[in-house]
């Protein structure tokens, strides 16, 4: 399915409690008028909430979805259903830049769907990333420890693109984001330009 001369997806992807919507909002907004930049949002089977910026979806629908060929990708983790619209893959198809939050473990998926590919890891300390894990309540710490030694596995192995070490105020990490989305517009068109 890889779309030859297109625009690009951006990955962007660490763990739970670095960060990633706070500074995707801000990225966001600071990209509001940029017609180059599109946000898509994500389907999960777990209900909205404060700390997760996404569309519900039934695990049925998300089934039927899968088998329909409904979705751009999918995936599944912690339990949980996830998947972005075919409306990223119709976006990077005429020449925008796609920016959605991703499971660590589909990225070498996304390589394989899509040829303009940049990888963003926003991350936290892990004494942080704990104490963001623990004021959401939703899990142990039994559980927020084993999510913190799947993290320090799976960090090992990205090459990002860009590394957020997401500590100080949300401005400043929203800031770098909204930079490097600015050049990925910028080498995606110049990209285009050369065939």
């Amino acid at each position: 399915m890889t779309n030859l001369t297109t625009g690009a997806f951006v990955c962007i992807v660490g763990p739970s409690g670095a960060g990633k919507d706070s500074l995707l909002a801000k990225a966001r907004a600071g990209l509001a008028d940029d017609a180059d930049v599109v946000f898509p949002r994500r389907l999960v089977t777990r209900a909205s909430n404060d700390s997760e910026d996404h569309d519900t979806i039934t695990q049925t629908a998300f089934d039927e979805g899968v088998r329909d060929g409904a979705f751009a990708l999918h995936w599944q983790a912690h339990g949980l259903s996830y998947a972005l619209p075919l409306s990223v893959a119709e976006a990077i198809a005429d020449g925008k830049v796609a920016v959605c939050n991703v499971s660590r473990a589909v990225v070498p998926q996304v390589f394989d769907l899509f040829e303009h590919v940049f990888v963003v890891l926003i991350t936290a300390p892990p004494a942080i990333i704990t104490e963001r894990l623990r004021k959401r309540g939703r899990e142990s710490s039994a559980s927020i420890a084993a999510r913190l030694e799947r993290n320090r596995k799976l960090s090992a192995v990205l090459m990002p693109d860009l590394t957020i070490m997401n500590t100080g105020p949300v401005e400043i990490g929203g800031e770098r984001l909204v930079s490097f989305l600015r050049r990925a517009v910028e080498r995606t068109k110049a990209a285009k330009a050369d065939v």
